[in-house]
């Protein structure tokens, strides 16, 4: 999860561009074992008065897999394409 340094429910598009850079930069080191990997905004958050981001594998077996279909993606990160995973 990468959360914004203020709490806000909105950031700066800058900011966002760069969560989102630096989040795809880790989670394909996290998600290195997976094909791809989901960026999604925080629709099911149980904290809901601040700006964050959460990554999923997109494993069907999880739990909330559901939930994870119900969320609004931001980003789909392929880790099989060569210029993806080059940093």
């Amino acid at each position: 999860m990468v959360v914004y340094k203020r709490h806000e429910h909105t950031i700066p598009y800058k900011a966002l561009e760069r969560a989102l850079d630096l989040f795809s930069d880790i989670g394909r080191k996290v998600f290195s074992y997976a094909p791809k990997f989901v960026i999604m905004d925080a629709t099911f958050a149980t904290i809901n008065d601040h700006w964050h981001l959460v990554g999923t594998d997109l494993d069907p077996k999880s739990k909330d897999f559901d939930q994870i279909l119900a969320t609004r993606w931001i980003k789909v990160v392929d880790n099989t394409i060569e210029e993806e995973t080059e940093s």
